[in-house]
């Protein structure tokens, strides 16, 4: 049995560093330019692979058919991935000052919050947060949650946080309307004039996309900081908006 789990671990540390490495030597792709609705150009570059790396559970479909490309397929903190904060809403003119607000990441893995689907939203988790912010990169996950690394102004020294667009939870869920209007505005940006919506892979843009987006706050336990989004642009910290419920594209 000591064995067996020895040679589980190894495998795992394999799959670890093989992901570590095709991240690092990825190699960026030009892709077609993105065209705004408002006639605005944004040059897209392939930078980095999804990050991919949360269960997954995709429901039973019918014979024939294709999972769906909407609905939410993680499982990890479900509850509180499809849930929005009840507190009162703070806005923000710099993603710095939203950042420097947050209590820090030591503390909150300190309170030792499960990754089970059933873990609800702890009570430094109940805010909602407004911030006019830039879009550096977005790519679409597995799980079918749009992740998008939001940073401060380009003239601004750099900060970035990771933002998810969710996957859609079943009809009966109380955010199900919020959450479908956050993600048919996120998709109609990219396909209103291209078919340039994020793919299994970080897109990034230039220049970065000014956006405002409200969202829920939400504590990453499965993911440290310095571990989602493309190289050089990844959080510090675990902390999220997340489930997105209104995002505005060059506003």
């Amino acid at each position: 049995m000591k064995h067996i789990r020895n040679l589980v671990i190894f495998c795992g540390a394999l799959v670890f560093v093989a992901s570590g490495c095709a991240r690092a030597h990825f190699t960026p792709t030009p892709a077609p330019p993105l065209h705004s609705s408002s006639g605005k150009t944004y040059v897209r570059t392939r930078v980095g692979p999804s990050d991919n790396d949360e269960p997954v559970n995709i429901p039973p479909v019918p014979p024939g058919a294709a999972p769906s490309a909407d609905n939410y397929h993680g499982s990890a903190r479900m509850a509180a991935k499809l849930s929005i904060a009840t507190g009162q809403s703070q806005a923000f003119s710099d993603l710095g000052d939203l950042l420097d607000m947050l209590v820090p990441d030591a503390k909150m893995r300190a309170m030792g919050i499960s990754m089970a689907s059933n873990s609800a939203r702890v009570a430094e988790e109940q805010k909602t947060v407004t911030v006019t912010a830039f879009l550096y990169a977005s790519s679409k996950e597995a799980d079918n949650d749009f992740h998008c690394i939001l940073g401060r102004d380009p003239s601004k020294p750099e900060r970035f946080m990771n933002v998810e667009v969710s996957g859609l939870p079943p009809s009966s869920n109380p955010a199900f309307a919020t959450l479908r209007t956050a993600r048919n505005e996120f998709k109609a940006f990219f396909t209103n004039n291209d078919d340039s919506l994020p793919g299994p892979g970080y897109d990034k843009y230039d220049p970065p996309i000014r956006v405002k987006v409200t969202g829920s706050l939400f504590f990453d336990v499965d993911h440290k900081a310095g571990s989602v989004g493309p190289m050089g642009m990844r959080p510090k910290t675990a902390w999220e908006i997340h489930p997105v419920s209104d995002i505005q594209f060059e506003q």
